[in-house]
């Protein structure tokens, strides 16, 4: 065949291979995105969510208050002080959070995760500072916020820290500790307990056994206790409400079910608000902040707590 006459097959044949080549890119393309943009788009939500705060209100009663004196406690748990979560951040939830007017505060612990520069703990002190000078403030430790477990992540060997800016911040930190005070009007026990799994928690220390036959007490005993988990080493002891942390609602929740597999819990249907447990009560707010500022269906959350 003349060399200057084309051969149509063969040329033909070439642009058939060309052209599926380029369709054949083009659906990889199209597949690998498809594959690409919804984990992309799931992390953008979820940063979104870490910082879509939710304040909620639960009404509960506790046969030791009377209902002529309505009581109003503001739960926050789990700041997380960090490079995720900002100040910023932590403010809003107190400041949205005292909109209900309360008529004290408790802090379930984990304020700091890692190690957080003095600045950020300076901030921190005077983000305090401003709300616990509002109403009395009460709190006690997690896991994150020094010792063994946290410095084996990364953080501080010791809670001296959170220690001194809890102090600085007039902030009344019980560690196994038991104080009775008037909370408007209502006379209330208020315990704190150290954390769980620093092996600190210890209630032989500062509450009494339960008795064999119901208690007629004058006073409610709340227990601060940044690990749900804890209630089992609490059975044996004389309690009314317990309110904790450490959970952040389980920081990834299943959609449309209530299931939370990755709740940093043994017990993992309670992981989030009000349970009852042995004629008692278990309220676990799921947190102002988050590790690495994730969340996936369970927002940040700023609990008011109604009695009455």
């Amino acid at each position: 065949m003349n060399k200057e006459i084309p051969d149509y097959q063969k040329s033909q044949v070439s642009k058939r291979k060309h052209g599926a080549d380029r369709f054949s890119r083009r659906k990889w393309f199209v597949k690998a995105s498809a594959m690409l943009v919804p984990p992309l788009l799931l992390g953008g939500y979820s940063k979104f969510e870490s910082s879509w705060l939710e304040v909620t209100k639960t009404q509960m009663t506790l046969p030791p208050f009377s209902k002529q004196k309505p009581l109003r406690i503001l739960h926050l748990s789990d700041l997380h002080l960090s490079k995720s979560i900002s100040i910023e951040q932590i403010e809003h939830a107190f400041m949205e959070g005292f909109k209900s007017h309360p008529h004290a505060c408790m802090l379930t612990g984990d304020f700091i995760t890692d190690k957080p520069s003095s600045e950020q703990f300076t901030s921190l002190e005077n983000c305090l500072s401003k709300f616990a000078s509002k109403v009395p403030t009460f709190a006690c430790l997690g896991n994150h916020d020094g010792g063994k477990w946290a410095a084996e992540k990364g953080g501080f060997k010791n809670t001296d820290k959170i220690k001194t800016t809890l102090a600085n911040a007039k902030i009344r930190l019980l560690e196994n500790e038991k104080i009775n005070l008037f909370l408007n009007g209502q006379p209330t026990s208020i315990t704190g307990l150290g954390d769980l799994w620093t092996g600190n928690c210890l209630p032989e220390r500062c509450l009494p056994k339960k008795p064999l036959k119901p208690a007629n007490r004058k006073h409610a005993s709340i227990v601060l206790c940044h690990n749900p988990d804890a209630k089992e080493i609490l059975r044996d002891f004389d309690w009314d409400l317990m309110l904790s942390g450490h959970t952040h609602g389980g920081q990834f929740k299943i959609p449309f079910t209530n299931f939370a597999p990755l709740a940093p819990v043994k017990d993992l249907s309670v992981t989030e608000g009000l349970h009852e447990f042995q004629n008692r009560k278990i309220f676990i707010t799921r947190g102002v902040g988050s590790l690495y500022g994730i969340r996936i269906n369970c927002r940040p959350e700023a609990s008011v707590l109604e009695f009455g």
